[in-house]
């Protein structure tokens, strides 16, 4: 009678081998493995299939399971054995700061499309699944807004940053329409760009703005309309601009919103709270100062462009946060505040 199939695959006999040895309650003799492990009970000749055998320990070996020859355990017998202490691995246990970054990062990769950020997301889910957060920052719709910050780039984002990836490598100027959030309007760009970025889910150029006469960041997905690429230089001749000396696009990215816009500079003071303090001391970006006081407390010093987009970085921290200079913007907030949830409330009633 012919007996088990020789062309098992290596892997799969291997597997077998594995978990043949894991089960076993007492060492396995090589006599028991060739007759009733699949992949080790085929009509090869004795020698074969321990040769076989053989080969395979030492890729198991090399890989980390560690197969072991027990010359006479306690009760006289011999054999080999898989030890399961050192073949499984231990539980893991995160501090709370290491589950909070890795629920950042899991939820940063949200932007990834290939295959190695879908397994890397999924290995971070399992890790972060079980690990909590410290109850406040579990209990607070605030932190949940700012524990997303990988959001999904739009196909529009998508399309520009192919044409725009090409246009710096070539150092050609682009011309583009742009929604300015703060003036609720599309405006006319025409910029160098020098170089791309992505920040908390979207990609940023930044360039020198012809009409501003500066540097500025446009995020990719306000772009608007036809973008045109102006200079079209022949093969073997170098771009229409050149890339200033000393530029240094991650001093321009590690900025909030708030602080890029064209408005004027105002100084602005923040209080935070605990929760809020320990969360952005994590996360922080920007150029302003953040104090940290005993009881853990915060105090955010920092220079805003955008009063528009610094109500809704204000917005994310709930009541975790809340402008204590200057009382004109302290008091813009509470009415927009009032404003939004006298809309929700009348949503509600109706």
């Amino acid at each position: 009678m012919k007996r088990g199939d020789p062309k098992v695959l290596k892997l799969e006999r291997q597997l077998n081998l594995v978990s043949y040895l894991l089960s076993a309650r007492a060492p396995v003799p090589f006599s028991d493995i060739r007759g009733r492990v699949v992949g080790y009970d085929d009509d090869a000749t004795p020698d074969a299939v321990e040769k076989r055998f053989d080969r395979d320990k030492s890729d198991l070996r090399d890989i980390g399971v560690d197969i072991e020859y027990v010359a006479g355990d306690a009760f006289g017998r011999s054999g080999y054995v898989i030890d399961p202490k050192g073949y499984f691995l231990r539980e893991t246990k995160l501090e709370p700061e290491d589950a909070m970054l890795l629920a950042v990062l899991q939820r940063t990769l949200g932007i990834v499309d290939d295959g190695l950020g879908r397994n890397l997301k999924s290995a971070l889910a399992k890790l972060t699944i079980d690990s909590q957060l410290p109850e406040p920052l579990r209990t607070s719709v605030g932190e949940q807004h700012l524990l997303s910050l990988g959001r999904p780039e739009k196909d529009v984002a998508r399309n520009h940053l192919t044409v725009i990836g090409e246009a710096v490598a070539r150092r050609q100027r682009v011309k583009f329409g742009y929604h300015t959030v703060d003036a609720q309007r599309t405006e006319q760009r025409t910029v160098r760009p020098y170089g791309l970025g992505l920040v908390e889910g979207n990609w940023y150029l930044v360039g020198y703005d012809e009409g501003r006469k500066a540097e500025r960041q446009f995020r990719l997905d306000r772009i608007t309309g036809r973008l045109q690429v102006l200079d079209k230089p022949a093969k073997g001749e170098a771009g229409a601009f050149e890339v200033p000396e000393g530029f240094d696009i991650d001093r321009h990215l590690a900025q909030e919103e708030f602080e890029l816009a064209d408005g004027p500079e105002i100084a602005v003071k923040i209080a935070l709270d605990e929760v809020a303090t320990w969360l952005l001391e994590r996360r922080r970006r920007g150029t302003g100062s953040l104090t940290v006081n005993d009881d853990g407390t915060g105090l955010l010093e920092v220079a805003v462009r955008s009063e528009e987009g610094l109500f809704r970085w204000l917005a994310e921290l709930g009541a975790r946060a809340h402008i204590v200079e200057p009382k004109r913007l302290a008091v813009a907030f509470a009415e927009r505040v009032a404003a939004t949830r006298s809309l929700y409330e009348d949503e509600a009633a109706a």
